[in-house]
């Protein structure tokens, strides 16, 4: 899956860019994975970011971000997630690698192979062989859909895709966690990608159809019932399947023929739910040549056929004609099917930026859809109506898909420009979406001497929020301390860095040392049972600022006896003693 996001500091992706890539429960569930200490081998190599997340399972998780431009330009996990966005894992591995000197810097791979002779790249790849038997296969299959080969072989396809269902099938969500081959039949169907964006589609079906019919066979012998992560494999395979029908000149008789047994799958599988390759069959129902279809293309209509609705075509249609350069045809089926954002996009890729613009303004509402045109448009070296567009997507857009990205590239594309008053208005809008510290800090940067204002406004946006998870650290930064102390006391602390509170602590002491003893004490008092090590230390940490506050105000010996009773209450808690003795 891909996204993108802006880079830290260190070059790569920092904390930032998380509320664009994954919920923001997702977000908070990632922070907490980071700061557990589960991630592990971060090593970039060139764009590549590897890392080993410790999960439910008994292997980690293995993490890969490739980083374009400073940009995620996509992720990948080995764990079961499936609602959208990054996992956690990729949340953590971010989180973690933004922190200086946590990441081993290693040379790209290409580096390391073009240095090698072909008679020692042949032997590494045979002593490599000697302990992965997959590599043959993964070779030969890299060997027979090769790009520049007239016919691709989809024998290799086939037989590799059987080898991994065969190894993987039975350990396929052992344990409730997913141990299936789903990453490695993506790979394969994934082979067919180039002949699809080479408008070849006879090419692209041979190795389609070699995914398909092995996957198909073991599914329903083994995984019917196991489906949850392999499900998902069955819409792509329609669909590029689907795309790959609308693409080839097949004679009738290949038509029937893959008709046929795209209709036998689909019978196969009807008990158990899959329905991706009905499309498969749509498509080599209609093909081109209705003609209705046909004055739609023409723009002679804009009457859309109701089954091309209500099968899902258009969108495979459009990817067809975009492959293979019918871009007239193109923008008359976007239009007729109401796709602004596919309309715009192309208008942007034929150069026709203002048309673009005008057209997005007026049937674009998304802001995620608005922010991938305006990203096109500085692509294509159109600043301005790149800024422009995302100002009015902005203002006009809908919240909830995507504001906060939209707002965050506003700002930052706008300060790149030296567009001060458009970067303010998209780091209020990023700031409002998100209650968030990084884009507080993001709004005082851009606002520099004129930042007073900016920050009366920025606070009065944050006091009128039911819940900003930075509340306390944005009061404290402003030195309104009496402020945090009482949103420390009707805010759920519980979701707030631990580091933010210590940091209040030692802030109010000179204020109010009896509110920091009362509120250390009750973030203490949780933890003293919690029957292990960790807690314990935090418990201790906390109690420190009691003992400080106590202090403060003269109160030692009520603090002696208040250290004693604990010592007595927990005696047999033989790890927590010593830390408590050591506050007497």
């Amino acid at each position: 899956m891909s996204r993108r996001g802006g880079a830290g500091a260190t070059g790569l992706p920092g904390e930032a860019v998380l509320r664009s890539l994954a919920d923001p429960k997702v977000v908070e569930r990632g922070r907490e994975v980071a700061r557990s200490g589960a991630v592990a081998d971060l090593v970039r190599r060139g764009d590549t970011l590897t890392a080993a997340v410790a999960g439910s399972a008994d292997e980690p998780y293995r993490v890969t971000v490739h980083l374009k431009g400073g940009e995620v330009a996509e992720f990948r996990c080995t764990c079961p997630y499936e609602w959208g966005g990054a996992c956690k894992h990729v949340v953590a591995t971010l989180l973690a690698s933004a922190k200086p000197g946590a990441v081993a810097e290693r040379p790209p791979l290409r580096a390391l192979l073009d240095g090698l002779s072909r008679e020692a790249l042949t032997d590494l790849l045979l002593r490599r062989a000697g302990s992965d038997p997959d590599l043959p296969g993964w070779i030969e299959v890299e060997l027979a859909t090769a790009p520049g080969r007239d016919v691709a072989d989809p024998a290799p396809v086939a037989a590799q895709a059987r080898t991994v269902l065969a190894r993987r099938a039975r350990t396929y969500w052992d344990d409730y966690d997913s141990a299936g081959p789903s990453d490695e039949l993506q790979a394969l169907a994934e082979k067919a990608v180039p002949y699809l964006e080479a408008g070849d589609g006879r090419n692209a079906l041979r190795v389609l159809v070699a995914v398909a019919e092995p996957f198909i066979e073991e599914w329903l012998g083994e995984m019917a019932e196991t489906d949850e992560e392999m499900y998902l494999l069955f819409e792509d395979l329609g669909r590029m399947m689907a795309e790959a029908v609308l693409m080839s000149d097949l004679s009738e008789d290949e038509r029937n023929d893959l008709f046929e047994t795209v209709e036998g799958w689909q019978a196969e599988l009807s008990d158990y739910g899959p329905d991706g390759f009905s499309l498969v069959a749509a498509a080599l129902a209609a093909g081109w040549d209705t003609p209705a279809l046909q004055a739609v293309l023409a723009g002679k209509t804009a009457s859309l056929p109701e089954t091309e609705r209500e099968t899902g075509l258009v969108a495979v249609r459009l990817r067809v004609l975009a492959a293979t350069g019918r871009t007239e045809e193109y923008l008359n089926l976007a239009r007729a099917a109401g796709d602004g954002a596919a309309v715009a996009g192309m208008l942007v890729q034929l150069g026709r930026a203002d048309e673009a613009v005008a057209h997005a303004e007026t049937h674009v509402a998304r802001a995620d859809q608005i922010l991938a045109l305006a990203r096109r448009l500085r692509e294509a070296k159109h600043p301005d109506q790149a800024l422009a567009l995302a100002r009015s997507g902005l203002r006009r857009g809908d919240p909830e898909a995507g504001a906060g990205a939209l707002a965050r590239w506003l700002r930052d594309e706008a300060a790149a420009l030296k567009s001060r008053d458009l970067a303010l208005e998209g780091a209020r809008a990023a700031f409002a979406h998100s209650r968030a510290l990084d884009d507080y800090r993001a709004a005082r940067t851009i606002a520099g001497k004129g930042w007073e204002p900016v920050r009366d406004d920025l606070l009065t946006i944050l006091a009128k929020s039911d819940f900003a998870r930075d509340r306390i650290a944005i009061l404290l930064e402003e030195g309104l301390v009496g402020d945090a102390m009482q949103a420390a006391e009707f805010n759920r602390a519980h979701m707030i860095d631990e580091a933010v509170l210590h940091r209040l602590a030692e802030a109010a002491l000179e204020r109010d040392p009896a509110w920091v003893a009362r509120f250390a004490e009750a973030r203490a008092a949780p933890l003293l049972t919690a029957g292990s090590r960790r807690p314990y230390e935090q418990a201790a940490a906390w109690l420190a600022h009691a003992r400080t506050a106590y202090l403060a105000q003269g109160r030692q010996a009520e603090w002696a006896a208040r250290i004693e009773a604990l010592i007595t209450e927990h005696k047999r808690r033989h790890t927590l003693k010593p830390l408590l003795v050591a506050l007497r």
